[in-house]
């Protein structure tokens, strides 16, 4: 490494052994990086017999493993500092020694460094230890799965571990949203949650001067409807007296016909306990109640005889069972899904119907086109909103025709 004082285009690096005193017979490795007149060492993590550093190859004699090991976090280290370099002159601004081995190793000199996924983990964390036993995780998952695609895409376009608040523009958050929606294989409302989030860790720095300015400022984030399929009562008919050898199958079949008839969502049907279903009326009669495991909003339905019978044949006798008993079979969302597609194709019927649709069937054929009020299938399904419930109020065939049926009448004369 020269010692001429001028300012280095770009970072340089010199590999050394570094003992704790001059008699020491080991050494450790560092790194020094050059940049701008300013230095900063980094330690590589490596050992070696002092004696055995040859500084005319910069390797170490006699010990080729040591030395490949040695040579991988030179390769690494090297690697991070000039990804991080680049990085950050796309920007135009003056860049610092300190901002360069901040932004590839996250901290310099044992400071606090106030960078994306060290912010990020704090508020993960944080919302661990409050997390009350019993409460779903779903929220924290969705976090968890932010964050892993906000390093995926920042190794993949940057190359680096970590980025600084500072750093982050409108154009890495809009590359950002496109990278969800392609290589993430994220649909358009799942990438908008997760910049939802993404949004929610960039306030803090914002809120806490870690960045000059908002780069979300003017970003909207919108929201489509999803459109998701339902069954026709004739459908639910053909589902339910299809043919299924197979007993995975038949297994999922049934899952889905609970839903059909209870209108519980998938985390909601997994975690279903025999006191969730209470007597109801004269003791013949029982009620599923319940708080949903999304949002902590209170269900309660009638356990319709159809769901009632699926009870009976998966557990003879549940009414004198332990209270914490699982009442329905466990399977994963993933192959419930996949399983449902089977069945459906097997049932002849033409529609993409997911664990999700069953919770619209209920609310759409099963209770709304049967003349239930609007308010009482809000209750039921444990809606927080009525605006959520009238989303299900499709106008149906069937329905159509009752509603109408007194004015085709009426119009006879």
């Amino acid at each position: 490494m020269s010692n001429t004082q001028t300012k280095s285009s770009t970072p340089s690096f010199l590999v050394f052994p570094k003992r704790k005193s001059a008699t020491s017979p080991q050494a450790d490795m560092y790194m020094l990086i050059s940049y701008q007149l300013n230095k900063v060492g980094k330690s590589l993590g490596v050992r070696i017999d002092f004696n055995q550093w040859d500084t005319e190859s910069h390797s170490i004699l006699g010990q080729p493993m040591h030395n490949q090991i040695l040579q991988k976090k030179i390769c690494e280290y090297t690697q991070k500092v000039m990804g991080a370099y680049y990085m950050l002159n796309q920007h135009g601004a003056e860049v610092t020694l300190r901002e360069i081995v901040d932004t590839a190793f996250g901290s310099a000199g044992g400071g606090r460094v106030y960078s994306l996924f060290n912010v990020f983990e704090d508020v993960v964390l944080k919302m661990e230890k409050l997390l009350k036993e019993g409460k779903s995780t779903a929220n924290i998952q969705k976090h968890r799965s932010c964050l892993k695609h906000l390093r995926d895409f920042i190794k993949l376009e940057y190359s680096l571990n970590d980025i600084a608040f500072t750093r982050i523009n409108r154009q890495f958050i809009d590359d950002f949203e496109h990278y969800l929606k392609t290589t993430g294989g994220n649909g358009h409302n799942s990438a908008n949650k997760m910049l939802q989030i993404f949004k929610k860790v960039y306030r803090i720095a914002v809120d806490n001067r870690w960045t000059a300015y908002n780069a979300f400022s003017g970003k909207r984030l919108s929201y489509k409807d999803p459109d998701i399929e339902f069954l026709t009562t004739m459908e639910i008919q053909q589902l339910r007296d299809v043919d299924i050898q197979k007993e995975y199958l038949r297994k999922a079949r049934d899952l889905f016909t609970f839903c059909i008839y209870t209108g519980v969502a998938y985390t909601d049907l997994q975690h279903l306990r025999r006191r969730h279903i209470e007597a109801a009326g004269n003791g013949t009669s029982f009620i599923i109640r319940k708080k949903r495991e999304k949002t902590g909003v209170e269900f309660m339905l009638p356990l319709f005889q159809p769901a009632r019978q699926l009870l009976d044949q998966w557990n003879s006798g549940w009414e004198n069972a332990a209270p914490d008993t699982f009442m329905v079979p466990r399977i994963s969302n993933q192959k419930f899904n996949n399983y449902l597609k089977e069945v459906i194709a097997l049932a002849g019927i033409q529609k993409r119907i997911g664990t999700h649709s069953g919770r619209h069937t209920f609310c759409t054929s099963v209770t709304l086109e049967n003349g239930v009020g609007m308010e009482s299938v809000s209750k039921m399904v444990g809606h927080s909103k009525l605006s959520q419930t009238q989303k299900y109020a499709r106008v149906t065939a069937v329905k159509l025709e009752r509603e109408t049926k007194a004015l085709f009448e009426l119009l006879k004369t």
